[in-house]
């Protein structure tokens, strides 16, 4: 079409048939013909004229048995494989319905159905949903009961890796940016809690998490705090250790509530470290030390607004 048009334009102008044939490097004929098209149709006349062609070797019933098999994995269909590819399809295809058709056909197919070829996305096991409702009406219920005295805090960790996370970036088209990979991907864990009431954050750096680090990271948070603290964390065994828990049964101070397994979702501070590594940690290979120094410079310019907005408490 836009060549099309640039050929009527050129017309008007006064280029000749010839001249612009030689511009589009296209027969002086296709030129006439798309003028002659324009003046007797106008810009309609510059679109396709619709034509039958063949039929299309993907008819109905090959698409709905596209359907069908992105349903199910290759070893139902008796396949030794892990996932469907346009080949392994298109084999399918031809021993199935005798349909004899080319791997790009199968992707266009795919594509005209609403398939993409993408990641698909891990998932927890199913959380028993009794034991769900129970522990999250005891966390809002004893955050619900809680005094001016009382700091409530949500607890997690997060490990902060060398090896840059790759997110979408604007780059010049066809000249993809090279991150250079570390040699060795080390790591370190991040401690943080979050109090949902006030906004406020307080993380420390620790090599791994355990319960030796849980513990040290428990006592710089009451040191920091005055009163009665309810700390509300998930259930990972550096939390559930016997170690931890016999260190907490010896402070009155602090109350633990457990979050129900598997339920990320169900901690607020998740989200503050999923922002954080989406704006320090992606994309850059930094040393360990820049790496902490830039989630803490994060960290830092946050207010206690921006962590609950962050979070989606701004309405608490």
């Amino acid at each position: 079409m836009a060549l099309r048009a640039q050929m009527v334009s050129l017309s008007a102008r006064g280029f000749s048939a010839p001249e612009i044939a030689q511009i589009h490097d296209c027969a002086e004929a296709t030129v006439y013909k798309w003028i002659d098209r324009f003046d007797k149709e106008g810009p309609s006349g510059l679109y396709d004229r619709e034509r039958e062609g063949r039929s299309p070797k993907i008819d109905e019933e090959a698409e709905e048995e596209l359907k069908r098999l992105l349903e199910t994995t290759p070893p139902e269909e008796g396949e030794n494989a892990s996932r469907w590819t346009a080949p392994r399809l298109a084999r399918h295809l031809e021993e199935t319905l005798g349909i004899e058709v080319h791997p790009e056909t199968v992707r266009r197919a795919l594509r005209r159905l609403g398939f993409s070829w993408t990641r698909p996305r891990r998932q927890l096991p199913p959380t028993d949903g009794e034991e769900y409702q129970r522990r999250m009406a005891k966390v809002v219920e004893a955050i619900a009961e809680v005094g001016t005295e009382t700091t409530v805090l949500f607890e997690d960790e997060t490990e902060i890796k060398r090896f840059p996370p790759l997110r979408r970036m604007w780059q010049p088209i066809g000249q993809q940016r090279a991150v250079d990979v570390p040699s060795k991907n080390e790591d370190f864990a991040f401690y943080g809690v979050v109090d949902v009431l006030e906004g406020g954050a307080f993380v420390e750096r620790y090599p791994k998490e355990i319960s030796e680090h849980t513990i040290a990271f428990l006592k710089s948070v009451l040191g920091r705090t005055t009163g009665r603290v309810l700390l509300i964390w998930d259930q990972a065994r550096w939390h559930t250790s016997g170690k931890v828990s016999d260190w907490i049964d010896q402070h009155d101070r602090l109350e633990v509530l457990l979050l129900p397994p598997r339920s990320p979702e169900t901690n607020p501070i998740e989200d503050l470290w999923r922002e954080m590594k989406r704006a320090v940690a992606a994309c850059l290979e930094r040393s360990l030390d820049r790496l902490e120094e830039a989630c803490l410079q994060f960290l830092d310019r946050q207010t206690s607004d921006d962590i609950l907005r962050i979070m989606g408490l701004s309405a608490v």
